[in-house]
């Protein structure tokens, strides 16, 4: 099934290898992407993935995690055109869309970090008028996104960031965006449902990255604020949510890098941990089943799975545990993994080692240090 077409939201994708966001820390004047970055895209166009997804691009130039991150505005705009022309040329049939975000807490000391709840520190307390104002940051990067090209958006709702700090059940705030349920999800809720009335094409797909599960006490996947023990009941009420406001696909996640890192991307030592992906992702299929709701649901931590990841791909979508199969740190080892896979040629498989996150936690080019000595040669250097 791993090359059998997919139709999402009327846009036929070729096969079920989904290249997850993976930053790489390249843009330049303010967000643009670089040289470096069309060059990225354009290998993961030629290597034939079915779906790429176009790593976090921040709706402001404020709150950023990245020191050299992408910032989708009017500005740039021209920039994010180039980007889709040159993967287009390379590839006219994948399914292309743009991951949006605002990095909240985990903003980078050089930028804005800002929280939900009342914090000490370094943090800055978003106040409703604020929040308003990011919502219409997330709503007008989305209508630059379609301007763009792009099939489609992803909304980081996942690992740590503005979206997820939102619908965690420690967000108490006391206003229109905490504490309860409704509140929780008005912020996604509001944003899908006033741009569905935006875009020029009802096609434009629309879906979400969630983190299932957190680790954390009070986050995703618990329920309560002090609760820490995997209980899915409210997150699938996300789910439903998400589904009924016309929302096309979910991406489904677990962790927080920063925090509960070998949950989002196990590591060698933590490479059974990739195993709960798994059932996290059919969990949900399970429940949009039961439920009768119309939403694809994309995997994550293949490429923990290194050279058995095409077997438990193919096991996954045969048994209907998923609809696409979403790789992350594979996409820098290998960005052409579909393409020789297909053609039966030796794949560059991840190693395992966190040498691209080591990069990205020194804000330097973000890549693979095994197989490509541009950064092999940052590593050494910044050693």
């Amino acid at each position: 099934m791993i090359f059998e077409p997919l139709t999402l939201n009327n846009k036929v994708i070729p096969n079920r290898f989904f290249a997850q966001a993976m930053e790489g820390n390249d843009g330049e004047n303010g967000g643009c992407p670089s040289q470096k970055t069309f060059n990225r895209y354009e290998d993961l166009a030629r290597g034939e993935w079915g779906t790429v997804l176009v790593e976090a691009i921040s709706v402001t130039d404020t709150s950023l995690a990245r020191v050299n991150g992408l910032v989708i505005n009017r500005k740039n705009l021209d920039g994010f055109k180039r980007l889709v022309d040159k993967f287009r040329k390379r590839n006219d049939r994948a399914c292309l869309l743009f991951q949006i975000t605002h990095s909240g807490e985990l903003s980078g000391p050089f930028s804005r970090k800002t929280s939900l709840t009342k914090k000490s520190g370094e943090y800055h307390f978003l106040s409703t008028n604020e929040i308003d104002r990011i919502k219409d940051d997330f709503i007008n990067a989305i209508i630059c996104t379609e301007e763009a090209g792009a099939d489609g958006i992803d909304l980081k709702m996942c690992h740590g960031y503005l979206g997820s700090e939102m619908i965690r059940p420690n967000n108490i705030r006391d206003d229109k965006y905490g504490t309860s349920f409704d509140n929780r999800v008005r912020f996604m809720r509001e944003i899908v449902s006033t741009v569905r009335k935006l875009l020029k094409s009802a096609d434009f797909i629309i879906g979400s990255r969630i983190s299932l599960y957190e680790g954390i006490r009070g986050g995703c996947g618990t329920t309560g604020q002090n609760e820490i023990v995997e209980d899915f009941s409210e997150m699938f009420q996300v789910v439903r949510m998400m589904a009924e406001t016309g929302m096309n696909f979910i991406n489904v996640s677990a962790g927080i890098p920063a925090i509960t890192g070998p949950i989002t991307r196990p590591t060698e030592q933590s490479k059974y941990l990739a195993f709960h992906h798994l059932r996290y992702a059919k969990d949900v299929k399970d429940f949009a089943n039961k439920n009768g709701l119309k939403i694809k649901i994309i995997g994550s931590a293949y490429s923990t799975h290194k050279e058995q990841a095409p077997c438990i791909m193919e096991e996954m979508l045969c048994r209907g545990y998923v609809d696409l199969c979403g790789f992350g740190r594979q996409i820098f080892a290998d960005p052409y993994t579909p393409k020789k896979y297909l053609n039966n040629e030796k794949i560059n498989w991840c190693a395992l080692c966190s040498g691209c996150t080591n990069l990205m936690m020194k804000q330097l080019n973000d890549g693979c240090v095994v197989y490509n000595d541009y950064y092999k040669e940052i590593m050494k250097s910044a050693k």
